[in-house]
């Protein structure tokens, strides 16, 4: 036999022995998680007479996406491949305001985008930190968002609520089981203070 068609027989064999090896190997044993912070306050009596829309949120680039993201020391940032939400954190975070605002009671209606509902108000909001910063000795979980409500009623459709909300939540070991519960914690602060704010906000031009 030929030298080259020896080789080309030793590489075949090679290559069909690796994707054995491939086919059989154990399969990657990923993990998913929900951020679903429970409200416990009793609702509001007397909602107000308005209807909320409230529109998808949007989320920083460096955030949008499903595995758990970390911040390491010297700016380094990274993302977990087998730790993730079950689904996109502007989904899932967007969900749950909803049904916070809904159980609240702080609003007669409480509707999304695509309702026949016309709304008197539209809240939109943006997540701009997620993530857990192991960057010290002692790692957190931190998230920030800011909102906004405009009035749909004014033809400029102006502003009438503005709110930026920053939590960083101490946790007490580094696995990712622990970073959502923090992050989930830290959402629910999140929303408990939005929540008061527009209780208290005129919410008029």
């Amino acid at each position: 036999m030929k030298p080259y068609r020896i080789l080309i027989l030793v590489l075949a064999v090679a290559l069909a022995a690796s994707a054995c090896v491939k086919l059989g190997g154990k399969p990657v044993d990923k993990r998913y998680y929900q951020l679903s912070p429970e409200r416990t306050a009793a609702a509001a009596t007397q909602p107000r007479e308005e209807t909320l829309k409230i529109r998808r949120l949007a989320v920083s680039d460096l955030y949008n996406a499903r595995e758990l993201v970390y911040r390491g020391p010297e700016g380094a940032i990274d993302s977990d491949f087998y730790n993730l939400l079950f689904v996109t954190p502007g989904n899932m975070l967007t969900t749950e305001l909803r049904r916070w605002l809904t159980e609240s009671g702080l609003f007669t209606h409480i509707v999304a985008p695509g309702s026949l509902v016309v709304p008197g108000l539209t809240l939109e909001g943006m997540v701009n930190a997620l993530y857990g910063d192991y960057s010290g000795t002692a790692p957190a979980a931190v998230v920030e968002m800011q909102f906004f409500v405009v009035d749909e009623s004014d033809a400029e459709n102006a502003i009438v609520f503005a709110g930026s909300y920053k939590e960083r939540v101490p946790l007490a070991s580094a696995d990712p089981q622990t970073l959502v519960q923090g992050m989930t914690q830290a959402v629910a602060h999140i929303f408990t203070n939005l929540e008061n704010d527009l209780a208290v906000a005129p919410l008029e031009n």
